[in-house]
């Protein structure tokens, strides 16, 4: 996994991109090149679409940077009959093109857990991959043919702390868990706030997926806490020096909804809360090219601060601490909940309950 998340945008560069010019970071403007297209809705034009170019490696669906560029054209625009778009300003590089319609309008790209496509939204089948050279105009359409389900899998922690934060060690054989509970907050459209627990099914085949063998189904969502270096703190690097993700995976306590999953990946089971296991290791994930994913089991999970994460079939993710829980005005409770790794048997190491 790359850069994980979709990291919000100033929104004051919004009434420029509404209007459908982009953001252009480059400081070479002899190379610069330009991206252009139209926008093919396979629903109503209602709703703003939203444009990113992203490097190879960091584009929805399957991974979550930072883009690169954004572009928009407005619902007016769309009503219109007017879908063009535009990135300028583009450094010669390869990249991947992805967006989405913000149909149900609760996308917010001022905030990082909502700036993503929610239940309702129109994305693509896939990203679009884009080689663009010096000085030249490329043409490229996007289709937004594939309708979200699923609002994205918000949640807050149960187990809250006075100090805001949950304290976990770095014990390989210490048993911790928590209990996540599913949330709306007001923010997100769509059906009532629910984990949607589906078998896991990578290649459509129709048996439930194992893919650490551990005997156990794969299940949606997923849930991991995500390791975030403080500067001092190294990660293994790849082949291209650029670091890892480390992850410390959570295993749902999946026991009460297994019988009414049959084993059948093609059931859904909408769940208000879930128990989470922390599994007492840390897996660095790089992407080299040529191999794509390659996981290796580090020695001892990371000292430090860490982002819990939940990662749905559709793509949608929600992760704590986030900026819901740093706003100045009116902060989301539970939303700024921190968690930390200390070593096991020191002065301030925990049990794994805040």
């Amino acid at each position: 996994m790359s850069s994980i998340v979709l990291r919000a945008l100033v929104l004051a560069l919004l009434g420029f991109v509404l209007a459908g010019c982009a953001v252009p970071p480059s400081s070479e403007p002899r190379r610069e090149a330009r991206v252009e297209g139209r926008v093919e809705l396979a629903g109503p034009a209602v709703g703003n679409a939203y444009l990113f170019l992203f490097a190879p490696d960091e584009a929805p669906p399957d991974k979550r940077g930072e883009p690169k560029y954004l572009a928009a054209v407005s619902e007016v625009r769309l009503t219109a009959g007017d879908s063009r778009f535009g990135f300028s300003g583009v450094g010669p590089d390869v990249y991947r093109l992805w967006g989405f319609l913000d149909a149900n309008g609760d996308a917010d790209l001022s905030v990082d857990v909502l700036a993503q496509p929610g239940a309702g939204d129109w994305v693509p089948e896939s990203s679009v991959e884009l080689n663009v050279q010096p000085g030249q105009t490329l043409p490229v359409d996007i289709s937004l043919s594939r309708r979200v389900r699923r609002p994205p899998p918000a949640f807050q922690v149960v187990e809250q702390s006075e100090e805001g934060v949950v304290t976990l060690t770095d014990s390989a054989t210490a048993i911790a868990s928590f209990t996540v509970r599913s949330e709306g907050f007001g923010l997100l459209r769509g059906d009532a706030p629910a984990f949607y627990l589906r078998l896991a099914d990578a290649n459509g085949d129709g048996t439930p997926d194992d893919v650490n063998g551990d005997g156990v189904a794969d299940l949606w969502p997923q849930f991991f806490l995500r390791f975030v270096p403080r500067p001092g703190q190294t990660v293994p690097l790849d082949s291209q020096g650029r670091p890892a993700q480390v992850l410390v995976p959570l295993l749902p306590n999946a026991t009460p909804f297994l019988g009414s999953l049959q084993g059948d990946p093609s059931k859904e089971i909408a769940a208000v809360s879930l128990q989470l296991f922390v599994v007492p290791l840390a897996q660095a994930i790089i992407e080299e090219p040529g191999k794509g994913r390659v996981v290796t089991t580090l020695g001892a999970i990371p000292v430090g601060e860490y982002e819990l994460w939940a990662v749905n079939d559709e793509g949608g993710f929600w992760f704590v601490p986030n900026a819901l829980g740093r706003r100045t005005g009116e902060p989301v409770s539970g939303q700024d909940l921190r968690f930390r790794v200390v070593h096991a048997g020191g002065a301030d190491a925990g049990t794994g309950s805040p």
